[in-house]
C-alpha cells in the first residue's frame, strides 16, 4: 500500500460509517405496472405496453420472484441423463418421464446447475420419443461433466402454473404479467415496477485518454436495472462474467467518488469499474438485491494497455446477491492493480465473496499490489453451488495482502467449500492476521501456486459438517495443497489451528501430493476432544510430522483464547498462551463482527430481500 493510499484509508476508517436507509428519491430504470386487476385467489393481471419481456418484478422495494418448478426455492429437479455428443450435452439433456411436456413452456427459462455456475437456457424443442429437450443457446461444458456437485439439477422459471404468493410469471404472446401476492397489499394501491434499463447511471468518456474526470455522487439511489440473455448467447461462466452490463457503470474515468450510494434491485452487479479507470471510490455505500454479485473491478482480456488502477472499496456493505444469476461475487477484481477492498461487510452471496485475479496459472495476471483488509465475509455459499470460498485468488499477484479479515460460515450444495482458497496459479501472496472458521470444509485450500506466506491467522472450527448426500465426499480437514510442483508453496508460520473434530482421528494439514514442497514453523494446533491430528501425503501423526523437518518448533496445546469458544466469541488468545511464545501476536476485533457460532445468521432487516 503506497503512502497516499494508507493515508486516504486511515482518514476514511478514522469516521464512523453506518449503513442506513436513503431517501426515496432514486435513479431507476424501470417503468411502473399499472391497470391491476383481479383474477382470484389474490392473484392479479396487468398488461404492459412497451415492447419488453419483464423478467423482474419489484413491490414497494422488495423483488418478487419469478414462477418456479418446483415452487419450494430450495428444491430441484432432476434430469434422467446427460447426451453423449459432448457438443450436443452443451444443448440440453435427457429428461425424467414427468417432466416438460405437460407444461406451457413457451416462455420458460430452464436453469442447470453445474459446479461453480448455473447455465439458462431458452427452449427451442422437446422431442418426446427419446425424452431429450434442446436449448437455443449453450451452457460452458457439457451439462452433466460435474457429476458431485451438479448431481442432475436443474429448475425451470416463468410458468404460469406454478404460483406461490409473492412471485409472478410474464405471458410474452399477450404482454401480461401475472401476479401473486400474500394478499398483505393491493397492487393498484402500492408501487410496482418492472425493470427496462441495463445500464442506469453511466460514467464514461470515449476513451482512456479522454476520460471524464472529477465526478461526485452522492446520496442517491441507483435501482431496477435489467438483465437480457439472447437467445443464443451463451450464459454460463465463472463469476456470471458473461454479463456486460451494470446499473452504475464507470469507464474511461478518473477521480471519481461515490458515497453513500444505495444500488439496489439489480439484474447483474451493482457497479462495474471497467478499463481506462484509475482513482475510483466507493465509500460508505450499500450494494444489495443483486441479480448477480456486487461490485466488479476492472477486465477480463489481456494484455492490458491501461490497467484498471488505484480504485478504492472501503466501508460498504455488499448483500444478497446471485438472486437472477447465483455464481455472481460479493466483490470481484478481474485485473487490476493497486486496489483497496476494505472495512466492507459482505455477506449472503450465493458464491464467493471476494475474489481477485483472473488468470489461470501462472502467465502474466495483471493484478498486483490487491489489499484485502478488514472484512466481514460471512455467509456465503449459502448450500446452493460448490467449489468457492470467502476469499477467492487465481495468477501471480506480488504485492497483494490478505489481511485482518474475518470470515465465516461458507458452505457448498455438496463439495469444495474453503475460508481462504488460493486457486491455480495463486502466488506471491501475504495472507495474515485473518480469522476464519465455521467452514464447510478447510479453513485454507491452495489448488496450485508458489511462494505464499501464511502466518499469523486462526482457522478453527473448519470442516464442519458431513457429506450432505449420499455419495458427496468427506469434508478435507483444516488446511489442504492439492498439487505438488518444484517451488515452495508456502510458509505457513505462527498461526493456531483450533480443530473441533470428534472422531478417532482429522487431517490438520493434508497434501494431496508427495514431495509438496512447504515450510511450517512456529504453529499451534489444538482439538479440545483429543481428536489426533493428522499431517501430510501419509497423514502421520505430529511427531512423525516433526521428523520430517515440519514444524519442529510447533506445538500441539491449548491455545487459551479469552472468550467463549463455543460462542466462538472471536478468537483472542491470554497472555500465557503457548501462541505468544511462538510469536503470535493477538487480531484485532472488527467493530462489524458478532459473536455466535450458529452456522447460519438469521438477522432479519427488513431493508434486505430475503430469499
Amino acid at each position: 500500500m503506497s503512502d497516499e493510499d494508507a493515508t486516504f484509508y486511515d482518514k476514511l476508517t478514522a469516521s464512523v460509517h453506518t449503513h442506513q436507509r436513503l431517501p426515496t428519491a432514486c435513479i431507476s430504470g424501470g417503468i411502473p405496472v399499472t391497470g391491476w386487476t383481479l383474477v382470484g385467489d389474490n392473484t392479479y393481471k396487468a398488461v404492459v405496453t412497451q415492447p419488453i419481456f419483464v423478467n423482474q418484478l419489484f413491490v414497494d422495494n422488495r423483488r418478487i420472484v419469478r414462477t418456479r418448478i418446483p415452487m419450494n426455492q430450495s428444491e430441484y429437479l432432476q434430469y434422467a441423463a446427460p447426451l453423449q455428443d459432448p457438443n450436443q450435452a452443451r444443448y440440453g439433456f435427457q429428461y425424467a418421464p414427468g417432466q416438460f411436456e405437460s407444461w406451457p413452456l413457451d416462455d420458460a427459462m430452464v436453469v442447470v446447475y453445474h459446479s461453480w455456475t448455473t447455465s439458462h437456457h431458452y427452449i427451442d424443442q422437446i422431442i418426446t420419443s427419446n425424452r431429450t429437450i434442446l436449448f437455443t443457446n449453450p451452457s460452458n461444458s457439457p451439462i452433466g461433466t460435474y457429476v458431485i456437485q451438479g448431481q442432475r439439477r436443474f429448475h425451470i422459471e416463468n410458468l404460469c402454473i406454478s404460483f406461490v404468493p409473492n412471485s409472478f410469471c410474464f405471458m410474452n404472446a399477450t404482454k401480461t404479467i401475472y401476479l401473486m401476492t400474500d394478499g398483505s397489499y393491493d397492487p393498484t394501491k402500492v408501487q410496482i415496477i418492472t425493470s427496462v434499463n441495463e445500464f442506469v447511471v453511466l460514467v464514461a468518456g470515449t476513451n482512456a485518454t479522454n476520460p471524464v474526470t472529477d465526478i461526485i455522487i452522492n446520496n442517491v439511489a441507483i435501482q431496477h436495472s435489467a438483465w437480457n440473455i439472447g437467445r443464443t448467447q451463451q450464459a454460463d461462466y465463472q463469476a456470471a462474467s458473461f454479463l456486460n452490463s451494470a446499473p452504475l457503470y464507470i469507464a474511461n474515468a478518473t477521480s471519481i467518488i461515490i458515497s453513500d450510494v444505495e444500488v439496489s434491485h439489480t439484474g447483474s452487479y451493482g457497479i462495474w469499474i471497467r478499463e481506462g479507470t484509475t482513482n475510483i471510490n466507493i465509500i460508505n455505500s450499500l450494494i444489495t438485491d443483486t441479480g448477480a454479485g456486487g461490485i466488479r473491478i476492472g477486465q477480463m482480456i489481456a494484455p492490458i494497455s491501461i490497467p484498471t488502477n488505484s480504485i478504492h472499496i472501503i466501508s460498504n456493505k455488499v448483500s444478497y446477491g446471485g438472486n437472477v444469476f447465483p455464481s455472481g461475487v460479493g466483490v470481484i477484481i478481474h485485473r487490476a492493480v493497486d486496489v483497496i477492498i476494505a472495512d466492507n461487510s459482505v455477506h449472503h452471496h450465493r458464491y464467493t465473496g471476494i475474489s481477485v485475479g483472473w488468470e489461470w496459472g501462472y502467465s502474466p495476471s495483471y493484478t498486483s499490489n490487491i489489499v484485502v483488509h478488514g472484512n466481514y465475509i460471512y455467509n456465503t455459499g449459502q448450500h446452493i453451488l460448490c467449489d468457492q470460498g470467502g476469499i477467492y485468488t487465481l495468477g501471480i499477484q506480488p504485492g497483494t495482502i490478505i489481511t485482518n479479515n474475518v470470515i465465516k460460515n461458507v458452505f457448498s450444495y455438496a463439495a469444495y467449500m474453503w475460508g481462504i482458497y488460493l486457486d491455480e496459479g495463486s502466488s506471491e501472496i501475504v495472507v495474515s492476521n485473518n480469522v476464519v472458521y465455521n467452514i464447510g470444509w478447510g479453513g485454507l485450500f491452495q489448488h496450485y501456486g508458489a511462494n505464499n506466506t501464511i502466518i499469523n491467522n486462526v482457522f478453527a472450527r473448519t470442516s464442519v459438517i458431513q457429506p450432505p448426500h449420499p455419495g458427496d465426499p468427506i469434508p478435507d480437514g483444516d488446511l489442504r495443497i492439492m498439487n505438488t510442483e518444484n517451488h515452495l508453496s508456502w510458509t505457513f508460520t505462527r498461526n493456531i489451528v483450533y480443530d473441533t473434530f470428534q472422531g478417532s482421528n482429522h487431517s490438520a494439514f493434508k497434501s494431496d501430493a508427495a514431495n509438496v514442497s512447504v515450510s511450517f514453523s512456529s504453529n499451534v494446533y489444538y482439538n479440545p476432544y483429543g481428536t489426533p491430528l493428522l499431517f501430510g501425503i501419509q497423514q502421520t501423526p505430529f511427531v512423525e510430522w516433526q521428523k520430517t523437518g515440519q514444524d519442529n518448533d510447533s506445538v500441539i496445546a491449548d491455545p487459551l483464547f479469552v472468550g467463549d469458544v463455543n460462542q466462538c466469541d472471536f478468537f483472542t488468545i491470554q497472555s500465557n498462551s503457548p501462541a505468544v511464545k511462538l510469536g503470535f501476536a493477538n487480531i484485532t476485533k472488527l467493530s462489524k463482527w458478532t459473536p455466535g457460532c450458529s452456522t447460519d445468521d438469521a438477522n432479519d432487516d427488513n431493508q434486505f430481500y430475503h430469499w
